[in-house]
C-alpha cells in the first residue's frame, strides 16, 4: 500500500482557494450516513484539539489521550468526526486570515499523523471478513492533499473492505497495478477543476485496463463546485456520500465494532 506523506514543503506556494478545497475535500469524503452529525461532537474537544494542532508542543495532540479516553470518543469517532471537522476549521481560519500558513500546515500534518495512529490497526485482515472486497482508490496527479483520502481509506478498511491507496498514479503505472491485482471498484477523488483532464484519462485507463469490467465512483470537493463536468458521464456513480458508493459499486462491506483509544 502506498499512503503518501503530507509535506509541508508541497503546499508552499498554495492560494487560499486551494486550502479552501482542502477543507471542502476531507469534509466532503467522509461518509455522510454514519449517524454522527456536526452539531453532536464535544465543542470542548474540538476546541482542545484545534489548539493542540496549532501548539509549539509537538506532542500536545498525544496529551489529549487521556481526555478521549474519558469521554468515550472512538478512534471511528476522531477519524470520521473530529478530524474532518477540524481540517474544516484550519482551512476556514486559513481563508479568514485568523492563522498563518505555517499553523495551518502545521496543524494539517499534525491531524494527519493522529489519523495514522488511530487507524494503524484498520485493514480488512483484522475484521475477520475472508474474501473482502477490494477498492482502488486514486488522488490525482498534483493534488497536494492527502488527508481526506487517508479519512476515506480508515473508513473503507473498518467495514472491512480492502483498500489499494494511489497518489497521482501515471496511466502505465495504473496499467501496471491492474495487470497484478484484480479489484471489485475504484473510488477516484477530484479537488479542482484542473484535476479533471488527468482525471478523465485514468477513468480511460481503468476502463480499457479492465475491458468496461471495473465499476468507477467519482467524489471530492469538486462536486461543492459543480457536477457540469465531461467524466460524469464515464463513472458509474458521482457522489461525497461513502455508503452509496459502497452500493453502487457492490463492495462486500462489513462493519467490525467501534473501538475506544487505548
Amino acid at each position: 500500500m502506498q499512503d503518501g506523506n503530507f509535506s509541508v514543503d508541497g503546499l508552499r506556494g498554495v492560494s487560499g482557494l486551494g486550502f479552501s478545497q482542502f477543507a471542502a475535500d476531507v469534509m466532503a469524503r467522509v461518509a455522510a450516513g454514519d449517524g454522527t452529525p456536526r452539531a453532536a461532537l464535544k465543542e470542548p474537544v474540538l476546541a482542545a484539539m484545534l489548539a493542540a494542532a496549532r501548539s509549539p508542543d509537538p506532542r500536545a495532540l498525544d496529551r489529549l489521550r487521556p481526555d478521549f479516553r474519558r469521554l468515550r470518543i472512538s478512534n471511528e469517532q476522531l477519524a470520521d468526526h473530529y478530524i474532518p471537522e477540524l481540517a474544516r476549521r484550519l482551512g476556514r481560519e486559513w481563508e479568514d486570515d485568523r492563522s498563518t500558513f505555517s499553523q495551518v500546515s502545521i496543524g494539517s500534518a499534525r491531524l494527519q499523523a493522529l489519523l495514522r495512529d488511530v487507524g494503524k490497526g484498520w485493514s480488512a485482515d483484522a475484521t475477520g471478513a475472508t474474501g473482502a472486497a477490494t477498492v482502488l482508490l486514486i488522488v490525482p496527479g498534483n493534488e497536494q492533499h492527502t488527508l481526506g483520502a487517508l479519512v476515506v481509506a480508515g473508513w473503507l478498511r473498518r467495514k472491512g473492505i480492502s483498500v489499494c491507496l494511489r497518489f497521482a498514479p501515471t496511466a502505465a503505472e495504473l496499467a501496471a497495478i491492474l495487470a497484478e491485482r484484480r479489484f471489485d471498484g475504484a473510488m477516484i477523488s477530484v479537488a479542482c477543476h484542473e484535476m479533471l483532464e488527468i482525471c478523465s484519462g485514468l477513468v480511460k485507463t481503468l476502463r480499457q485496463e479492465t475491458s468496461n469490467g471495473l465499476r468507477i465512483a467519482l467524489g471530492g470537493a469538486i462536486l461543492e463546485q459543480s457536477e457540469d463536468f465531461a467524466v460524469v458521464s464515464q463513472v458509474d456513480i458521482v457522489t461525497n456520500d461513502l455508503s452509496k458508493a459502497v452500493d453502487v459499486l457492490g463492495l462486500t462491506c462489513r462493519r467490525p465494532a467501534m473501538t475506544v483509544i487505548t
